[in-house]
């Protein structure tokens, strides 16, 4: 290949097609033609990342196997359905990196350009099936396998990296993107309960001989405590049933899960705190994407009690907060990639009461 993957691509995006792209996007035509030079490099460099892992080539060469095979022929009548190509490329990422990766991804390009995440993940979606569309033109035209494919893509880190705009490479790097891209299964999140492990932990060291004979007898009894004591005064606040009752019954959601309409005072958020959860979108049951989890709120106990979800980039409703029980969240794998589920339809979400955010729980 006499040109780095960055030029092939580069030359499909014509005037016409990022204007078009400008028009889906809401950005002025400058702004999208930047946008589209500094996400072009930052997908690729996170595909590249997915090509080393283990299991990497194979499901990046099925990623780009599964593209239609006309999808370059003429790329402005493709964005006719835009909402389709946008959601397909959304996903194809979520599968690919890791649904908090991908969100990871596009929170970090959008703040480098000073834009939403709303337009940038649109931006990123459309782009998407588009640069898979062209490694596919490439692995074909030189006759590659999956492994083949993977080597010319990690071959070309340094052109792919010089090829972004300044200081968005270090961006990406601090956020953590890469190295996450490159691993994703990690255990689940507890980090509240991580401070009085490693406290324990230190204690347990230092006076091992005494230890058991007052802590031990204190576990137990906590452990009894916390048995007998009511669940219903643990349990997450919720709005009554009624919330919910207007939309219509289906057979694949029999399940529905409750939203919830305000914060505990006792309640606290982890704002920015790096954990498994923030930034990934959510799924139901049928596939379809909800929304991104933008906070999770923690109990006096140190637990996880309620996940606050942004569903309206998704449903074009505008900017909008909803909260569930965190133990209304299930996590699914597919194939490599993890998957955050909610046994909720788009119409119940979209019917679902704004979250309030109590003084005292504000990011």
């Amino acid at each position: 290949m006499t040109d780095n993957i960055v030029s092939t691509i580069s030359r499909f995006l014509t005037p016409e097609l990022i204007g078009k792209m400008a028009s889906v996007t809401g950005l002025d035509r400058s702004m999208a033609h930047k946008a589209t030079a500094a996400a072009v490099p930052a997908i690729l460099s996170g595909l590249a990342d997915v090509a080393a892992r283990p299991g990497g080539a194979r499901q990046l060469a099925t990623a780009v196997a599964e593209q239609p095979s006309d999808l370059l022929s003429n790329l402005v009548n493709s964005l006719s359905g835009t909402a389709q190509m946008a959601d397909t490329g959304t996903s194809l990422l979520s599968s690919l990196f890791g649904g908090g990766m991908s969100g990871l991804l596009v929170s970090t390009v959008g703040k480098f350009l000073g834009i939403g995440e709303g337009p940038m993940r649109t931006l990123m979606g459309l782009l998407t099936p588009m640069i898979m569309g062209i490694l596919g033109r490439e692995q074909r035209a030189q006759g590659l396998d999956a492994s083949g494919l993977a080597r010319m893509l990690t071959g070309q880190k340094e052109e792919i990296a010089a090829a972004m705009p300044a200081g968005l490479g270090r961006l990406l790097e601090s956020s953590g993107f890469h190295g996450a891209a490159a691993a994703q299964d990690r255990p689940a999140y507890e980090a509240p309960r991580a401070a009085p492990l490693r406290m324990a932990s230190e204690a347990q060291a230092s006076s091992r001989s005494t230890w058991a004979y007052w802590v031990l007898p204190l576990l137990v009894l906590a452990g009894l405590l916390w048995f007998l004591f009511p669940r219903d005064e643990r349990t997450v606040e919720a709005v009554p049933s009624t919330q919910t009752s207007n939309v219509p019954a289906r057979p694949e959601a029999l399940a529905k899960v409750t939203y919830l309409t305000n914060a505990r005072d006792d309640w606290t958020s982890i704002g920015a705190s790096p954990n498994e959860y923030t930034n990934q979108d959510v799924y139901n049951a049928a596939g379809e994407n909800l929304g991104t989890i933008k906070d999770l709120l923690i109990g006096p106990d140190g637990k996880a009690a309620a996940a606050v979800i942004n569903v309206g980039r998704f449903l074009g409703i505008g900017d909008k907060e909803i909260a569930v029980p965190f133990a209304a969240l299930r996590v699914e794998r597919h194939g490599d990639s993890r998957r955050i589920v909610i046994d909720a339809m788009k119409e119940g979400v979209q019917a679902a009461p704004t979250f309030a955010r109590r003084a005292g729980n504000k990011q």
